[in-house]
């Protein structure tokens, strides 16, 4: 017996999951489908749904390997012993697919022991007999107590985090190699090279490299990236650079990716550079347009899948982009760890030296950074990152105190 999570898109474009078994693979496991329906769908996107139902699923994988009925122990009246807690959490801990003995790290687990401990305590309210009597709510508190006190410890405080963030950025030799491929993206491409790519193989290219550019330039996110529509697009005109618009696109009825790629801060436009834009156009009007089913209205995708077949012309998908993006570092080795949030804190690291340089107060470099980065006023995420400025003057100042004990030049 095997669980399956599908995902299916609404007819106005609404993405959903749904978790089955493979002893009636045509009805999904109603608890978990009601649990989904009634307290997850209308609060979360739908990724948040995913994670919860992919916690849920590591449950009722305990259960068939224990062969034990959560249902029916809470229908009797029974909660769960302490000892199953415990061995419950052993298997969620558990990493698949990999040797015995390794687990998954603790905030993995906390995010899906978190769903599990919701699951549950709503399952213990709809089952559980007499649920209001003093007896059986004492039953139903212990369980939560016992099932919440699981929770991990992380390992790494938010201080360590928040500075891991602040030291986030690209490296040099990565940079170098980014910088030669957004200036000459078909470089590698000219007639009488030794390789002999066909000519969609060169859109491939081209599509590729302006995906990664479009990071590194306005420090967006993937889903936001692979959101990004024909009418998203603004060319440079009347004195006006040309940027890129992004836009909440939850339930976009336009998409039909199963797994939507979307935008999980604000809608925000985003300046790119002339060369940047050029390259747009060209990939857009010399590559792209010769695609087949490829759409042109102005809500159709810029990025699309260029391999032949029937998905020709479909807006590329998130694996996809991570497919185009090991093959780029297999052929430039020297772009090594690239991975896309690296783009984002790298971008901040920039942001940071250009505010510096321009003079800006934080409070006007914080504004600036959460209009660019989508964020709420007075973020939370903005802070993190000034506190760069105020540790490189800190820095600075010691060093001026280090010098002291210098022996003077005669």
């Amino acid at each position: 017996m095997t669980f399956t999570l599908k995902t299916y898109i609404g007819q106005r474009g609404e993405r959903f999951s749904l978790l089955f078994c493979s002893d009636d693979p045509g009805v999904p496991l109603f608890y978990p489908c009601a649990f989904i329906s009634r307290r997850v769908r209308d609060k979360s996107t739908h990724q948040t749904q995913t994670t919860t139902l992919k916690g849920i699923q590591r449950l009722v994988e305990w259960e068939r390997d224990r062969k034990v009925s959560l249902e029916g122990k809470l229908s009797r009246g029974e909660t769960m012993a302490p000892f199953e807690i415990d061995d419950l959490a052993g298997h969620v801990r558990g990493c698949r697919d990999a040797k015995k003995g390794d687990v998954i790290s603790s905030q993995k687990f906390n995010g899906y022991w978190s769903s599990i401990c919701k699951y549950i305590d709503w399952l213990t309210d709809e089952l559980l007999p007499n649920r209001n009597s003093l007896h059986m709510r004492k039953l139903a508190e212990e369980q939560s107590r016992q099932l919440n006190s699981k929770t991990r410890k992380q390992m790494a405080s938010r201080a360590k985090q928040n500075q891991k963030t602040l030291d986030a950025k690209t490296s040099s030799i990565e940079r170098a190699q980014l910088l030669t491929l957004f200036n000459s993206p078909l470089e590698s491409y000219r007639p009488g090279h030794s390789d002999h790519e066909s000519h969609e193989d060169k859109g491939v290219h081209l599509r590729n490299i302006i995906m990664l550019r479009i990071l590194y330039e306005t420090g967006m996110r993937r889903g936001e990236l692979l959101s990004l529509k024909l009418k998203n697009f603004v060319e440079a005109s009347g004195g006006e650079g040309a940027y890129l618009s992004i836009e909440r696109n939850h339930g976009d009825e336009f998409d039909r990716r199963a797994n939507q790629p979307v935008a999980k801060t604000l809608g925000r436009d985003v300046a790119i550079s002339a060369d940047l834009e050029s390259q747009i156009m060209t990939y857009v009007t010399q590559h792209r347009a010769e695609l087949n089913n490829v759409g042109m209205s102005d809500n159709s995708f810029i990025f699309c899948v260029h391999r032949p077949g029937k998905t020709q012309g479909n807006p590329i998908s998130v694996n996809g982009f991570n497919s185009a993006l090991s093959q780029l570092k297999k052929r430039y080795p020297a772009l090594g760890k690239c991975q896309p949030h690296a783009f984002r804190h790298d971008w901040n690291y920039r942001f940071s030296q250009k505010a510096d340089a321009l003079g800006m107060s934080e409070t006007e470099e914080a504004e600036a950074r959460e209009q660019q980065m989508g964020w709420v006023p007075a973020s939370s995420m903005a802070k993190i990152y000034n506190q760069r400025h105020r540790r490189e003057k800190a820095l600075n100042l010691a060093r001026k105190i280090a010098e002291d004990t210098a022996r003077p030049k005669i």
